[in-house]
């Protein structure tokens, strides 16, 4: 070809320089490559601790459950609550009965409360045809109370309520202990 050598020393380094080149745009396409590649599996990481974090679950039906659970436990509460007066409730209807108080517990226990409600004032509604069914159903237990007539003209025998009786059996007992007659009770001092 018929070069010279500073001709071909010329060509070598043109040649040489485009190839340095090329080969700085190659290393620097790998290392964008390289980098490209960090971010994708960075996204990858991420989308997959998004999924975690869902928990594969909508967050909002998460917190419908959440709402509802504490809205039936407060419900539970308050009906528990609601119960426990209405028992009260028919526990003083039924001493103003005048049943038996031992009995109350035993006629609670075998009571149906499902149907009672109370009203504004905490009285139980239909407290008539209740006091009914009370007197139906459990009248055998009610407290009675005989009362006995005495004939005035004929008072009764016995401690009439003043004690007198009473006294003065317990000083003629003193007396006989002491030794001392009844006639002659109130002269041992003359």
């Amino acid at each position: 070809m018929s070069l010279t050598d500073e001709q071909v020393s010329a060509i070598i380094q043109e040649h040489t320089s485009v190839t340095d080149a090329l080969k700085a745009q190659r290393d620097k396409a790998k290392e964008d490559l390289a980098n490209a590649q960090k971010e994708a599996d960075k996204a990858k990481d991420l989308q997959k601790e998004i999924d975690t974090l869902k928990g594969g679950e909508d967050f909002k039906a998460k917190y419908e459950k959440a709402v509802k659970d504490h809205d039936e436990y407060v419900k539970g509460i308050e009906a528990k609550e609601t119960a426990e007066k209405v028992k009260a409730a028919y526990r003083k209807l039924l001493a103003d009965e005048k049943i038996k108080d031992d009995r109350l517990d035993l006629i609670l226990k075998h009571t149906d409360f499902s149907e009672m409600k109370l009203d504004k004032d905490g009285n139980l509604t239909d407290a008539e045809n209740l006091k009914k069914s009370i007197n139906d159903d459990w009248g055998m237990f009610k407290v009675t109370v005989k009362e006995r007539k005495q004939n005035v003209s004929t008072p009764p025998s016995g401690d009439t309520g003043s004690g007198a009786t009473r006294a003065r059996e317990l000083y003629l007992k003193h007396m006989k202990q002491q030794g001392i007659k009844v006639e002659d009770a109130g002269k041992e001092n003359t």
